[in-house]
This record gives C-alpha cells, sequence and structure tokens, in this order.
C-alpha cells in the first residue's frame, strides 16, 4: 500500500509542476515555449548540395558573402530550431522530416545551455551548429509554414541553431579531413591564453590534490626496458595518428557508417571485441546513443580513442585498464564520466601532466580544468594544444578562433595525459 501511495504522490507531484510550469510561462506572456522534440543524439540528414553562398535572396539567408559556400541538408526526421536569449538556446521552431536547411560550410559549433522539452536547463558537449536558414518544408507541411513564416523565421535575431549530431553527415566519412594550418590568435582566446597557447590560468593545486606526487613526474624512456619504451611509443604514435590535425587525415580512422558502428558498440559491451577505427562514430553515435547520454559523450569517445589505438598498436588493453585495477575502460564502469575516465587514466600508469607548465602534445588526452565531472575532455591535435578534436568537432577546432565564452566553459585545459615514456616539453 506504502509503494501505491509513493506513486500516487509522485504522480499528483509530476502533474502539480507541469501546472505551475504552465500558469508561469502564461503569467510571463510566455516567456519561453517548450520543444515538443528533444535531440536524442541519432538525427540524421542528408547532404544535397554545397553551392555558392547567396546572401540576397528574399529569405535574407543566414549565409553570408564571406561565408563562400553553404551546405544544403534535407533532414531525415523532424528536428528543433532553437535561438540564444539570454545565454540560453529557447525553442524556435520544429521543422518536419523533410525539410531543407542551409548551413555555411565553415559552420560554427557553439556550446549553450538549451532548455528541453520539461522545461529543464541541460548543457550538451555535441553542442549546436550555426548559422541555419530554412529552405523549404514538404508540400504537406506549407499551409502551417507559408514563405512568409519561413522569411521570418530567417530574420531570428542572433540566427538559429540546430543539434550538432548531424555533423557526421555533413562531414562524411569518406576521404580525409583538411589539414589546419592555424588562424592567429584572437581577442577571445587570448583572454584564456597567450599567442602560443599557454594557459594565463591553472589548477596546480587542485591537480596535486587529486594526483598527489604522479603530477608531472615523467618517466624516461631510458629507464623503460626495450618492450615497454616500444609498447607506449607505438600506443602514443596511434594516439597521434588519429588526432593530428596539422596534417590531411583519413576520416575512416575515426568516422564509419552508423549501422556498422552500433553493431561495433554491442560487440565490445557483449565479449569485448574492440574495433580498429571509427571512434567517434562508434562512440558518439553508437554507445552514447543507446544509452542516452547523446549529449555528453565526450569521456566516451576519448575512451574508445583509446581503445582503437591500443587495438592498431597490437597490445591489450586489459594489460592497463582492467576490473582488478577499478579501472576498466568502459561505459558499464562509469569511464563514461570525465571523472571517472582520469581516474582511470591514472591508474593505468599514464601521466598528469600540468597544462599550466608542459605543452599539450599532439594526441594527448586533455581536460578541461582538474578533468573532474562536469567538465570536458578532448585530444590536442597539434599547436601545442591549439588545435583540438573532441565529440563536437571531429573534424578538429581551432581554439584560437572559439569565443571566450565557449573556452570558459569547456577548453580551460588544466590536465592532459600521456603514455610513460612520452614526455612534454615545458613552455
Amino acid at each position: 500500500m506504502k509503494k501505491a501511495n509513493n506513486a500516487f504522490i509522485a504522480r499528483a507531484t509530476l502533474r502539480t509542476g507541469a501546472l505551475i510550469l504552465a500558469l508561469i510561462s502564461s503569467a510571463c506572456g510566455r516567456a519561453f515555449e517548450l520543444p515538443a522534440l528533444d535531440e536524442t543524439g541519432d538525427e540524421t540528414a542528408e547532404v544535397i548540395e554545397v553551392t555558392p553562398a547567396q546572401p540576397n535572396n528574399p529569405a535574407e539567408r543566414a549565409v553570408d558573402a564571406q561565408a563562400g559556400k553553404s551546405i544544403r541538408l534535407l533532414l531525415n526526421q523532424a528536428m528543433t530550431l532553437r535561438y540564444e536569449k539570454n545565454s540560453i538556446l529557447e525553442f524556435k521552431v520544429e521543422l518536419p522530416a523533410g525539410s531543407q536547411i542551409d548551413i555555411p560550410e565553415n559552420y560554427e559549433v557553439l556550446h549553450l545551455d538549451y532548455r528541453k522539452s520539461d522545461g529543464a536547463i541541460e548543457r550538451s558537449s555535441t553542442g549546436f551548429i550555426k548559422p541555419v536558414t530554412i529552405v523549404s518544408v514538404p508540400e504537406a507541411a506549407r499551409p502551417s509554414f507559408p514563405q512568409s513564416k519561413i522569411d521570418q523565421l530567417n530574420k531570428t535575431s542572433g540566427g538559429l541553431y540546430v543539434f550538432a549530431s548531424i555533423v557526421s553527415d555533413i562531414v562524411g566519412v569518406t576521404g580525409s579531413f583538411p589539414a589546419i594550418k592555424g588562424a592567429a590568435a584572437g581577442a577571445e582566446f587570448l583572454k584564456h591564453y597567450d599567442e602560443k597557447g599557454k594557459p594565463k590560468f591553472n589548477y596546480t593545486s587542485g591537480l596535486v590534490k587529486r594526483f598527489g606526487s604522479r603530477v608531472d613526474k615523467g618517466v624516461s624512456a631510458d629507464s623503460l626496458s626495450s618492450a615497454e619504451k616500444t609498447k607506449w611509443t607505438k600506443i602514443y604514435t596511434e594516439l597521434k595518428r588519429a588526432g593530428d590535425r596539422t596534417v590531411e587525415t583519413p576520416k575512416a580512422i575515426i568516422m564509419i557508417d552508423k549501422s556498422t558502428a552500433l553493431k561495433k558498440s554491442e560487440a565490445f559491451e557483449k565479449d569485448g571485441t574492440i574495433s580498429p577505427n571509427g571512434a567517434w562514430t562508434i562512440a558518439v553515435q553508437g554507445t552514447a546513443v543507446r544509452h542516452g547520454f547523446a549529449n555528453v559523450p565526450c569521456a566516451e569517445f576519448m575512451s574508445e580513442m583509446i581503445r582503437e589505438a591500443y587495438q592498431r598498436a597490437g597490445y591489450r588493453l586489459t594489460d592497463d585498464f582492467n576490473k582488478t585495477k577499478g579501472n576498466y575502460l568502459s561505459y558499464a564502469d562509469g569511464t563514461a564520466a570525465v571523472v571517472n575516465l582520469s581516474a582511470a587514466l591514472n591508474k593505468a600508469g599514464w601521466i598528469p601532466w600540468d597544462a599550466s607548465k608542459y605543452r599539450p602534445m599532439t594526441g594527448a588526452i586533455v581536460m578541461h580544468t582538474t578533468g573532474n565531472s562536469p567538465g570536458h575532455t578532448y585530444m590536442a591535435a597539434g599547436h601545442d594544444g591549439r588545435l583540438i578534436v573532441d565529440n563536437g568537432a571531429p573534424q578538429g577546432r581551432d581554439l584560437r578562433k572559439t569565443k571566450a565564452k565557449t573556452i570558459d566553459i569547456m577548453f580551460r585545459s588544466g590536465v592532459f595525459f600521456l603514455p610513460p615514456g612520452v614526455n612534454p616539453a615545458k613552455w
């Protein structure tokens, strides 16, 4: 009877909460609207064409003349478009499946808090793409979307945003990621780092509190046995090969088709089989979607990058990450959380390096602040950590062009991990 009463109270509480939310919204003149759909991470779109930007059309599309080219996408399911209000992405409109949108070829992936269908505010490390321009909706939806409404939506102040889960359809899984030459350090970047990438902040005391005397205690390669030296060199080489964006990199190293990725995600959980490639798709669009954390798959992505580096290098992951040590590198064992991934690397003998004192080497596993949760983790992709690869930017991101606010919540690089015997240079 007690369980029944508790269930009744819970249902009543939910109904009351919903009623209060509705009344607040009404009393405030509908201060915000709630989307009907929440992004699940498996949204897809088809690239129809890449065309020169057309800034002078009647819809005043968001793609401007400096953008060069725009990418036209056909949405394979209904998706929510949002706009920024007081640093929160609020609901603007729900586009039906079959709608077409344009985004610039040099689109931005931004990381702002967003409001879900239950009114809760969350943050997504997958991020949102802007600016979006609505091109058309399917015939059946046109009565609800006359051209005048589309034109008005496209004039939304600050532009429209769409969930970045569709990035794999934009980037594609064939060909190569182009090399990133590196931009000049912008004013936003320089609020947090100097021109060379050295942080203007540090988390030294927090790192010592977390990792003790192991911080910055590198292992001389000469002190390792020949077998150990070979092992760690090969594993680091594979990490670097997957993460380096200073050179042209085959997309196939970290991106594969989704159906194959799902099978590989399930295979690892079933019997420990590790794929040699496809880390981004397996982690971000496979494991994270299957287990309901598609908005925050950063640590799972880095976990898969590590698993696959071991696999390609020809070594057993479980020699260093296992149940006995309490650091088995799997979603079920908690390493999809940044705090647990950093702890797992530490237990595996990897060295935590203070990013305010040492230069992040390409391929290093970097963490926001001290590697705690909530937080963010990513891979150094070149230029002493000024280039990074993460779940929102498998093609690479140049932090020198990133907004200060985004850096502040995601990319204040406090610590990075490297295998023993792979020692970074000081600033």
